[in-house]
Parts: C-alpha cells; structure tokens; sequence
C-alpha cells in the first residue's frame, strides 16, 4: 500500500510541476498555435470545414471561420451552386494573404473587392481559396482536383516570394507536400498520413518540445546568413535556389495552361515583401528585395498570362503616409489590403475581365493613392491593462482597508494604487520592449527575464532551497499524496513572502499577486 501512496505522490507532484511549468510557458508565448487544418493526401493539408479558430496578437484580433466547402467563405453546402446566368466567377488562390490570416473578411482584399463590384451592380463573384503555408505547387493541385467545380471565368494566384524555395521541396517544415520535377511532372504521389497534433501537442509543453522543425537557414558569403525563403533576394543566388525559381517559373507556367483548360483567364498578382515597398535603411549586400516579386512577373508575361501589379501602388501609398503592412507580423493590414484590392478592382477593369457597371451605378474607389484623400486610420485595439489596473485596485483597496481599519481609508487606496503603478508600469515597459524586438530577440529576452527573476528568487532564498526539498521529498517518500497540492502552495506562498520581505524592489509584485 505504502508503494502504491509514493506512487501517487509521485504523480501528484508530476501533475503540479507539469501544470505550473504550461502556466509559465503560456504566459512567455509559446501556447501551441490555434489550428484550422488536417490533413490531405494530394495537398498536404487542408482547411477544415465548418471551423471556428481566434488568432490574436499585439497587432491583430482575428476569428477565421471556414464554410461547409473549408473555404473561408459562405457556401453553407458541400453542393456548389451553379453559376448564375451573367456571373462572371473569380477563383482566387494563394497562401496566408489571400486567406486573410491576419485581418477579418471585412478588412480583407478578395471581400472588398467583391463587394465593391457588387454595388457598382456588376455581377461578380469572388471565390476565396486561399490557404496559409502553400506555395504555387499546392496552388496548381487544389486548381487541378477542385477547379473545374466552380466554373471559374478568371483564376487569380497571388504568390509570396516563399513559394519560390518550397516549389522544389518535398515537405514543408516537416509537413509533407506536392512535389513536380523539373518537366513539370508530380513526383509526389500519395503524401504519408500526417500524424495528428493530440492531447500533448495542444499543450505549450509539448509544443515547445515539438518544435523541432525550424526554419532552415543558408549561408550566403558577404550577405551573411538568411532564411532560406529569403535567398531569392539575392541577385546572385546560390544553385538551390536557382533551381526553386525555375521550377516556380515552370509551375506558373503550368497554371496558366490548367486555368485556360478550364476556360479561364489567368491572372498572376505577386504580393511584395515589407522590404520591397519600404526598403530598409541598409539592405545586406548583394540583395534585392524586389526580384522575387519580379521573377512572378516575368513568369506570368513568359506564360502568356495577365499581371496585376500592386508593388507601385503599395510604394506610393507608403509615400503618402499609408502603412500597409504590420510592423512585426509581415502580413499586409487592413491598410494594405485596401491597396491591394483598389489595384486589382482597377486592373481587372481595364483587363475588361469584369463586368460592366449597372447603368445608374457610380464608380467606388476604395483607396486614393494618389494623396489627394489621407490613408484611413489604423484600427486601434482597446487596452485592457485599465480595466485590470480598476479590477485590481477596488479589490485589493477594499481587502487592505477593511483589513487595517484603524488607517486613513483615502490613504489605503493610494498605497494600493501606487503599489499597483510600480507593477503595471513595469510590466507595460518591458511588453513594450519586446513588441519592437524581432519575434526571435522579444521571446529571448523574456526567457532572460524569468530566468533572472527565477535565480534571484533561489538567491534570496538561499539555504532554505535545501529545507524545501527535504520536505517536499520526505512528504513524498511518507506516501502523503494527498497533502501535495497543499504542502507545494504553503511552500510557494511562504517562499516569496521570504524574497518579499527581503527586497524592496520585488515586494510590490509580490504584494500584489497576493
């Protein structure tokens, strides 16, 4: 019986070790990522249908929501409809920018767009396909098994310079995907079933020990070392890349001749990098953030196919005082995405691939890029720190005034309040800090501050580390599982009221967490 106590006690502990360390690593930001997608035997991966997931940053507050179809739009049935009598039907393709993984439908190009033609009384309509993480040759499958359903009279691809490099990979970061060789043939067959994410892959825990796929690097001489999705900003890239970008051409090419087997012009609109619209003060030698943007057109024109160019609109904008894309994130905002859909509403139109306008409709332009109208505002998110400073402060103001009657009750609220200022000033200042950082170096330095934080605790409590262990080892060893949970909180409590009342800089935060 006395096995079967330590046993448990050995569980209990796990359990609380286990639970304290998911706390922290959601609190530092590595909570596994929220996921729309499974799996695909001919694509890799596929949006769920009928999904629901919320993605939210310092910079974005996004809910995608998927149809019956998987598509981030409205078919409420597996059943497509027909195509009215009239219509003309768009099928966009792409990655995260066409699916809009950072901005809500209404922000996002391919439904502002729709809409505008619609009250300009065209008869229009826009199917969105996009999905995050594909490149151009998952863009060609998804057209080559589902295309033909839709009836489209226009395709569009909006690629990203990432496709160029995982157009000749057999696997994305561990993800299995299509493969053509270089005569265009799909090597790739049936894809492995992916194995699924699971109970511990949706934890941080195991996320942080799953992440073991990172993004690849290459070393690139005098332009030092760059994500090897990056190296087609070189203008003399090394032969790897050399061989992406010919079989990118290539994959374009062959989308081009799918898309006019199904009856469809064919239309390539290359989204451009932060860099290329707002090029940085020094850019690696050797390096032309641009050229990956320029390679699409020029495989687009080499395929015989129409372009939709936004770069010059995306860099006038920024001269106008836009700011089309989000500072970290390297998505296009709602800024962006305004641009981009004006752009293609105006060269669609000139194209002629688009309906005439209803006879008393007056034409919607949806962004002036021309200076004459200002960029509207940026959506600002409400903070919430105010509402937890208020929370915060009523609470713990009534608990220490009702707790130290005989003390001036407006004096007991501004300790508190003080108190509470240090804290929030302090956590506002370092959130701050790392929203300007790099992902990378924000993420660092965090793990650096709880790490110090951490080895000042077990400094300030000095020997008194060894007492705790014996407890925590002879309440173990004894069998007393059920008493864990309660020895670990005494101990916890205990253990920073010793740091509180040792340093001065630390007690606010302590206080406070009490």
């Amino acid at each position: 019986m006395k096995a079967i106590n330590v046993l448990l006690a050995l569980l209990v502990s796990f359990g609380l070790a286990f639970g304290v360390a998911e706390l922290g690593l959601r609190l530092l930001g590595f909570a596994p990522p929220a996921i729309n997608t499974e799996f695909d035997p001919a694509l890799g991966w596929r949006k769920q249908a009928n999904s629901k997931i919320h993605r939210e940053s310092g910079e974005y507050d996004v809910t995608i929501v998927t149809d019956a179809l998987g598509l981030r739009d409205d078919f409420s049935s597996t059943e497509i409809p027909a195509k009215p009598e009239g219509t003309t039907r768009m099928l966009f393709l792409g990655d995260s920018f066409t699916l809009g993984y950072t901005v809500e439908r209404e922000d996002l190009f391919v439904d502002l767009l729709e809409k505008a033609w619609q009250r300009e009384g065209r008869q229009v309509e826009i199917i969105n396909a996009g999905t995050q993480a594909y490149s151009t040759d998952q863009a060609l499958v998804w057209l080559g098994e589902h295309g033909a359903k839709f009836d489209p009279d226009v395709v569009a691809l909006f690629p990203y310079e990432n496709d160029i490099w995982w157009n000749a990979q057999a696997t994305y970061l561990g993800e299995g995907k299509p493969l053509f060789d270089e005569s265009g043939n799909l090597v790739s067959g049936e894809l492995p079933v992916r194995e699924p994410r699971g109970w511990f892959g949706s934890t941080a825990v195991g996320n942080l020990l799953r992440r073991s796929e990172k993004m690849p690097r290459m070393k690139v001489g005098d332009a030092g070392s760059m994500t090897v999705e990056q190296t087609s900003r070189l203008t003399a890239p090394p032969e790897p890349t050399k061989i992406a970008e010919e079989r990118t051409r290539l994959l374009v090419k062959k989308m081009a001749d799918a898309s006019r087997a199904l009856g469809a012009e064919f239309v390539v609109c290359p989204i451009p990098s932060r860099e290329a619209v707002v090029a940085p003060e020094t850019l690696p030698a050797g390096t032309d953030p641009a050229r990956p943007y320029q390679l699409f057109v020029d495989a687009a024109k080499a395929a015989g196919s129409r372009t939709a160019l936004p770069l010059e609109p995306l860099q006038a904008a920024a001269g106008n005082g836009w700011t089309p894309y989000y500072g970290r994130d390297f998505h296009l905002n709602p800024q962006g995405n305004l641009i981009l859909a004006e752009t293609l509403k105006s060269n669609l139109e000139a194209a002629g691939l688009v309906p005439a306008a209803g006879a008393d409709a007056a034409t919607i332009h949806l962004a002036r890029l021309d200076g004459s109208t200002p960029p509207p505002a940026a959506p600002s998110k409400m903070p919430k720190w105010p509402f937890w400073f208020l929370g915060l402060w009523l609470a713990l103001g009534t608990l220490y005034t009702q707790t130290y009657k005989d003390e001036n009750t407006g004096l007991g609220y501004l300790k508190v309040a003080g108190l509470l200022g240090v804290v929030f000033a302090t956590a506002i200042g370092v959130t701050k800090l790392i929203s300007i950082l790099p992902p990378f170096y924000g993420q660092l330095l965090l793990i650096g501050l709880v790490i110090v934080i951490l080895t000042f605790v077990l400094y300030k409590l000095g020997d008194r580390v060894g007492t705790i262990a014996e407890l925590m080892k002879a309440f173990t060893l004894r069998g007393h599982w059920y008493l864990m949970p309660l020895l670990t909180v005494l101990l916890t409590v205990g253990s920073l009221l010793v740091v509180a009342a040792s340093s001065p800089l630390i007690a606010p935060f302590i206080y406070t967490l009490f």
